[in-house]
């Protein structure tokens, strides 16, 4: 198989990871791009919800205040027998307008017109306030559309005007009012148009106010013409006659007018790198009666402000261009990191083979001393001589020491040399190295911890000197030691019930191996089958004694098995391969050197309970010693 040179294959395989990573990045921009507008999009909407529902709530009676004005004069013409007499008529109806006019904030003025469309009263109303305009002043309104689209509104028909701006005697009347009319005929014994004015400058201020610092609230009339505005310059163009065409919005975006106004529904659109967002608003629908009659609409426009939509793309370019100029960087040392180290397996391939021959060699030298071991422990089991077990030890151990120490060396070199190389092992060398290193390192585990356990039958206790300690401190220092051993056995909790300062006068590392192999022996025997097991400690100060306990909810400890537990080699996990000496070394310890005792309650089912008394004051190491001789 013909390979490529490395100085071809990583120029190569760089271009390849820039234009992924190009790719990926274009991929993401368009994604977080796309969900910002359609969050844009979705606020725009809500704000169009928000505008529509106000203008419905505070316009949504027209008709029907206008019908109730109507039919208010109806009722008093009927209270007067059906005349209008110039004593009284003039006086109530225009208490009826002025009663009317403070029935809504929104209405500016109530008019009667003549057939011939000259007012023959007019209240105005401002800020609760009403007034009665004299006849001297009262105007001919025969010129305005409203009255000419009077005739539609016969019978119960009412007839909405578009919005425009008021006018008074020819002339818009300022500030600026906004106005909404509401029509309907008098076809009675006194003929006429009601007309009622809706002062929409307030319902436009809170309209204004739905705009915030990302989009800004537009309203628009079904040929263009800006009603609100962001600049206020286009408001009203064709009504001021300012630059009528170039301030209305189908002249400045052609292309977003044609879309609005096509769609009769909530519609959205991207132009002039904005979001745009719209709605028809039905002001009045057509009257059934009038085919040729077309509704009243406006268009409500919701778009962002410029500098939304280019700030965020230019921070998504940056954030995207950041990232992806790392992963870059990353991928590009992970792959010379690769290829560099792929040189190098080749020569560690022959010097791992030599090793794992070594290993082979060790592991039967393993083979032999746990033979040996094996049969040393079954003699020692027979003869049931202790101090004869220590000579046999101190003289195996000696003869041990040279050979196990040279295989731990090996092991450890060979382990940190395939730990190093993993990655460039094939995956069957790795899994035979691996394989080998496991039974060498299961054998040795055996030889070590079975010298460990015989070691502990001597008593050495060279080491051991009389310190002054805190047995808590004791006790959180084994527990800390012994987390990662609990992590075995998930299912068991240790819990605590110490008193606190307890000082004592002894032996640290015997007292904690006194409580290490109590909670081995919970772990191993009373725990193993729990599907939740629970080993409490408690600690407490008996005049000068210290009492210790170490508890567990296991399966307890059968009669027969109790009255044997300290002597050595007796154990019931004989399958799992376990000494019978834990129990033995605690008792030697306890009683000998520590002038103590143990009391033991076990019950089947329900756990067992070891309470270890000793004295806070221990004896001088000395003292010990001659305690021990008659061991």
């Amino acid at each position: 198989m013909t390979r490529i040179p490395q100085k071809m294959l990583f120029p190569t395989t760089i271009f390849t990871l820039f234009m992924v990573v190009v790719l990926v990045g274009w991929s993401n921009y368009r994604l977080f791009e796309n969900r910002f507008i359609a969050q844009l999009t979705l606020d725009e909407s809500e704000l169009l919800s928000q505008a529509n529902s106000l203008f419905s709530r505070e316009l949504g009676h027209i008709k029907s205040t206008t019908l109730f004005l109507r039919n208010s004069v109806y009722a008093l013409s009927s209270s007067r027998n059906h005349v209008l007499k110039p004593a009284w008529w003039q006086s109530d109806i225009t208490q009826i307008f002025s009663q009317f006019a403070m029935t809504s904030p929104f209405i500016s003025q109530v008019r009667w017109l003549n057939p011939e469309g000259k007012e023959l009263i007019r209240v105005n109303s401002h800020d609760g306030h009403t007034t009665v305009v004299p006849d001297s002043q009262l105007q001919d309104k025969s010129d305005r559309y409203y009255f000419h689209q009077a005739n539609l509104a016969t019978g119960n028909n009412v007839y909405i005007s578009p919005v425009d701006l008021n006018m008074e005697n020819d002339q818009i009347v300022r500030p600026l009012e906004p106005t909404l009319r509401g029509v309907v005929s008098l076809n009675r014994n006194h003929p006429g148009v009601l007309v009622v004015n809706y002062n929409l400058t307030k319902l436009f201020e809170q309209l204004r106010a739905l705009s915030n610092d990302h989009f800004f609230l537009d309203v628009v009339s079904e040929n263009g013409e800006w009603l609100i505005s962001q600049d206020a310059q286009k408001e009203w163009a064709g009504a001021l006659k300012k630059e009528k065409q170039a301030n209305y919005v189908k002249s400045l975006f052609p292309k977003v007018w044609a879309s609005i106004s096509s769609e009769e529904g909530l519609s959205s659109r991207i132009s002039e790198g904005q979001v745009w967002s719209s709605m028809r608003v039905i002001v009045e629908a057509p009257i059934s009666s009038m085919a040729t009659e077309q509704s009243s609409f406006l268009y409500f426009v919701a778009r962002s402000r410029s500098h939304v939509l280019d700030e965020y793309r230019e921070y998504l370019q940056w954030l995207i261009f950041s990232l992806g100029s790392a992963v870059f960087l990353i991928l590009s040392f992970l792959v010379w990191w690769q290829m560099n180290a792929s040189y190098k397996r080749r020569a560690l391939l022959s010097a791992l083979e030599t090793e794992q021959a070594q290993l082979k060699v060790a592991n039967n030298e393993f083979n032999v001393v746990n033979h040996q071991l094996v049969e040393l422990q079954s003699e020692l089991v027979e003869n049931s001589k202790l101090s004869a077990l220590g000579l046999m030890v101190a003289g195996l151990a000696h003869e041990m020491n040279t050979p196990l120490g040279g295989v731990r060396m090996a092991l450890s070199s060979l382990t940190a040399l395939i730990n190093k190389e993993a990655d460039s092992l094939s995956d069957r060398n790795r899994q035979s190295m691996e394989k080998t290193l496991e039974i060498a390192e299961k054998n040795l585990t055996r030889a070590i911890n079975l010298v460990v356990s015989f070691k502990r039958v001597t008593l050495d206790r060279s080491g051991q000197d009389v310190q002054v300690f805190s047995v808590n401190s004791v006790l959180q220092d084994l527990l800390t030691v012994y987390k990662p051993r609990l992590k075995h056995f998930p299912h068991v909790s240790i819990e605590e019930e110490c008193e606190a300062d307890i000082q004592m006068r002894g032996f640290p590392g015997l007292l904690s191996q006194v409580i290490q192999n109590l909670i081995d022996n919970a772990l191993q025997h009373g725990l193993k089958d729990r599907s939740k097991g629970v080993i409490t400690l408690t600690t407490k100060r008996q005049n000068n004694m210290l009492v210790l306990g170490v508890k567990d909810n296991g399966c307890g400890i059968s009669p027969e098995v109790r009255e044997r537990i300290f002597e050595p080699f007796i154990t019931t996990g004989r399958v799992d391969k376990h000494t019978g000496l834990g129990l033995h070394l605690v008792h030697q310890w306890v009683y000998t050197l520590m002038n103590g005792r143990i009391e033991v309650v076990s019950k089947e089912g329900e756990g067992t309970t070891f309470t270890i008394i000793i004295p806070l004051l221990q004896l001088q190491s000395t003292q010990v010693e001659d305690r021990a001789k008659g061991i």
